[in-house]
């Protein structure tokens, strides 16, 4: 019996080692939003801002200095009187900092974008390569629509330690579209399987070890029914 036990135990870790998980921005520097609004010395126009949990995350990738990163961030301090209970941001400063320079690439990698960039601006499954005035409505209905859904996706709680491989950064070079001079290679091939995914593979596999273990005992116990069947006779 305790031989059975054993084996069974023995099939069902098996499947531990593919559960993974989910990384998260608290291992990088980030700044919040009043931070990154000091960082880049503009004042603030709001009256009062608070973050809380039920706020969406606005993930900026900037790099201090660059233009366009500086007209997204006076943008968001436009909108905080009308939208700031519905929006928190998570600044990562990518030009001195090479960790959060690995993390942008894996971040675009994962959600299949090309990186060109600075500002590169992730709300939910939605990416915004670089920034103009043109993006405003977008990015507020974005953040409101995230804001209502009942099933919010959030790229951190997606991605896991395996989809941190992308390291690399290219020499500098003209990015266009963001002023900016570093351009990212990726070395990643495109997204991964998500967590859910990754459970639902796991949960599959615990029930075929659980199948094939009770088939195992099932069998067992027949032969010794066999045995004692055969004793009996004589």
């Amino acid at each position: 019996m305790k031989k059975k036990i054993l084996l069974f135990v023995a099939m069902c870790l098996l499947v531990l080692p593919i559960t993974t998980k989910a990384i998260s921005y608290d291992n990088y520097k980030t700044l919040n939003l009043k931070e990154a609004l000091k960082d880049e010395e503009i004042e603030e126009a709001f009256k009062s801002y608070k973050e809380t949990d039920k706020q969406v995350t606005i993930y900026l990738f900037r790099g201090k200095g660059c233009a366009f990163c500086r007209a997204f961030l006076t943008f968001l301090n436009s909108i905080v009187d009308d939208y700031g209970k519905y929006f928190k941001v998570v600044s990562f400063e990518v030009w001195n900092d090479s960790e959060n320079s690995a993390l942008l690439s894996s971040v675009a990698a994962f959600m299949n974008k090309e990186l060109e960039g600075v500002p590169f601006i992730v709300i939910g499954d939605k990416v915004f390569d670089g920034y103009t005035e043109s993006y405003d409505e977008d990015i507020k209905n974005t953040i409101k629509e995230l804001y209502d859904s009942k099933n919010r996706y959030d790229v951190f709680a997606e991605m896991t330690e395996e989809d941190l491989n992308v390291t690399s950064i290219d020499e500098n070079q003209n990015s266009g579209s963001a002023d900016v001079t570093n351009e990212y290679s990726n070395t990643s091939s495109g997204k991964d399987i998500s967590n859910s995914e990754v459970l639902l593979v796991t949960f599959l596999l615990f029930i075929i070890n659980i199948i094939v273990v009770l088939a195992y005992v099932n069998y067992e116990n027949k032969k010794v029914m066999l045995k004692l069947g055969e004793k009996s006779k004589r």
